[in-house]
């Protein structure tokens, strides 16, 4: 599929992620390793959030090397066939031109089928993504704990 993928992704050359936390960032540089265009866009000022503090400065460092323009602290605007209007702390508004915009913001848990269990079965446990989304490493260790603490 990565071979596939090197010739053909339904994705624009120019690509903005909304979402400069880990699921941006990583985004980010799978798109650039397939030859696009990246900028990634954040309402916050922090960069690369739930990342391990030495892979985020060598993915920037990375990202800089590659040509990724990294805009935090911008409010977004619209969304137009032209691309995303921001506008900056002192609200000067900005287009930014692409071809595609995807959103890659963080999770937040899905408790629904938790609570809706909840007095049908003797004992529920929400685990991994369920009680917090978080990496896959982290969501294995959650269960296993939670399993062996049984």
């Amino acid at each position: 599929m990565n071979k596939l993928m090197k010739y053909w992704m339904p994705i624009g050359k120019k690509v903005i992620v909304i979402g400069g936390a880990i699921q941006g960032c990583e985004l980010a540089e799978f798109l650039v390793k397939r030859g696009r265009d990246v900028t990634i866009v954040d309402t916050g000022e922090i960069r690369g959030e739930g990342m391990i503090h030495h892979l985020q400065q060598q993915l920037f460092y990375w990202f800089e090397k590659k040509g990724v323009i990294l805009m935090p602290g911008v409010k977004l605007i619209e969304i137009t066939h032209e691309g995303l209007t921001v506008s900056d702390k002192e609200g000067k508004r900005q287009i930014i031109p692409a071809d595609t915009i995807i959103p890659a913001l963080p999770l937040s848990p899905n408790k629904a089928l938790v609570e809706k269990i909840k007095g049908i079965v003797p004992e529920v446990y929400a685990v991994g993504d369920c009680r917090q989304p978080q990496l896959i490493v982290d969501a294995i260790a959650d269960g296993s704990r939670t399993a062996h603490n049984l």
